[in-house]
């Protein structure tokens, strides 16, 4: 059985790291302006190059927008070891900064040896149990993105409302102020 260290899983040494990490985070930015750094200011395809010279793969838009601090998509495994060689920060380090689940023992490597008994049935079964935790991983994972970025437009919105003369909230209709309406269902 592989050790989940080494299947890029988590030691006792990166687990101390992280607690550093947290205390002060690393943006993707910080590791892709690192990993420039390391490559001796190379940008864009410069760095493109430098990375499928080392056989890594790295789209120049993308460490471009990460760099410019515009890029809003979800970087792919691929380009997060890229960014991580290039920058010489650890992996566990690098997913964290991505806000990306780190990586544990492969699930096939903690089933039993009779799992491979299982009829066809009873495999499919567990294939869908496990399909369904996964997509309610996914879709958690996303609703809590959705989550972050709503709060980040937030303090936008309550600067707006500090301003004088702009209402922090829309007048309650309940005030006892009297309608305009007649009472009637008829259109006027």
């Amino acid at each position: 059985m592989c050790s989940p260290r080494a299947e890029g899983g988590i030691s006792e040494n990166s687990a101390d790291r992280i607690g550093t990490v947290t205390k002060n985070p690393l943006t993707l930015r910080d590791v892709a302006l690192r990993a420039s750094e390391r490559a001796g200011g190379l940008q864009g395809r410069a760095l493109d190059r430098e990375a499928k010279r080392r056989g890594l793969t790295l789209s120049y838009t993308t460490v471009d927008k990460i760099i410019a601090g515009t890029y809003t998509s979800r970087p792919t495994r691929r380009t997060l070891e890229a960014l991580a060689e290039l920058s010489g920060v650890p992996l566990v380090e690098v997913l964290l900064a991505a806000r990306e689940p780190l990586p544990v023992q492969p699930l096939a490597e903690l089933l039993p040896p009779d799992a491979d008994l299982l009829s066809a049935d009873q495999r499919r079964v567990v294939v869908d149990i496990v399909r369904q935790f996964a997509r309610s991983n996914r879709e958690l994972d996303e609703a809590r993105r959705d989550a972050e970025s709503s709060a980040a437009l937030a303090p936008d919105a309550l600067a707006l409302a500090a301003r004088p003369g702009v209402p922090a909230a829309a007048p309650d209709a309940t005030s006892g102020e009297e309608s305009q309406d007649s009472g009637s269902d008829e259109p006027s």
